[in-house]
């Protein structure tokens, strides 16, 4: 197999992008570039130059649409909730990967399996009372490190896992635990709350915003091609990243540890 550079990785992961964008236009499933994609966008009209992944957002009911619809489309695969010999990925969120590439991202070796890829957030609505969101997205986080722990071997000590969570995880299958990460990511969807945001991302208080941010989009330029933005790309910047024009100091400037080849 052919190791990957920079470079390559991201011309793999604009590949899907577009790819992604074009089955979304054409079936009216809007979604938005996220989090660093979001601030290349912006920042630098493309990949923050150091940046080795892509991630976009949906609304819920667009994130449902798009995984009931988008199936094997050349090389391109969906990625949610999936488990077969050739690629491994169950948490509360998406991937579409390229099927020609092998990839390893360094914190997850040892469970998922996968060819290069992008992630998909879907959106949700928090609760209506800003008192709860800390307890929610706290829950949110603590359920997606159960469905994460449950896929792993057991071993009792490990310096980054408490032995009692990797026991409350290993009581119930993976499958046991996505319902309940499903299930409590989507239960104040219908309430009419007027908080949302990608929270399945599992950062926290940092997700949540009011839920306009995500009614409205607009197109953004992204290594010469367009694609899908909310509107308000500052509001969701700046609580993101605060002064997010500023480049970070190049010690801060993190990747996700991914080694990629081509098959």
């Amino acid at each position: 197999m052919e190791k990957l550079n920079l470079q390559q990785i991201q011309a793999v992961l604009l590949d899907i992008l577009i790819d992604v964008d074009n089955f979304c236009r054409q079936q009216g499933i809007r979604y938005s570039l996220a989090y660093g994609s979001l601030l290349g966008a912006v920042r630098h009209e493309g990949f923050i130059p150091w940046d080795d992944d892509i991630d976009i957002m949906m609304p819920r009911a667009d994130f449902e649409r798009f995984v009931a619809l988008y199936h094997d489309r050349g090389p391109y695969r969906l990625l949610y909730d999936t488990d077969t010999p050739e690629a491994r990925f169950i948490t509360c969120y998406a991937k579409v990967m390229d099927s020609r590439t092998v990839s390893v991202e360094e914190k997850r070796k040892n469970i998922y399996r996968f060819g290069l890829n992008l992630d998909i957030f879907p959106i949700d609505a928090a609760p209506a009372d800003p008192a709860l969101h800390k307890e929610f997205s706290e829950t949110v986080s603590r359920l997606r490190r159960r469905v994460y722990l449950s896929q792993r071997p057991f071993f009792p000590f490990t310096f980054h896992d408490p032995l009692i969570p990797k026991i409350q995880a290993h009581q119930h299958p993976v499958s046991w635990w996505m319902d309940r990460c499903v299930g409590y990511l989507t239960k104040y969807n219908r309430t009419g709350s007027p908080y949302a945001g990608p929270i399945s991302g599992g950062m926290g208080l940092i997700e949540i915003y009011e839920k306009g941010l995500f009614e409205e989009y607009t197109d953004l330029s992204f290594e010469g091609h367009l694609f899908q933005a909310i509107t308000g790309w500052d509001t969701f910047l700046k609580q993101q990243f605060g002064d997010y024009m500023q480049l970070p100091p190049e010690d801060k400037r993190r990747t996700h540890g991914l080694t990629a080849w081509k098959k």
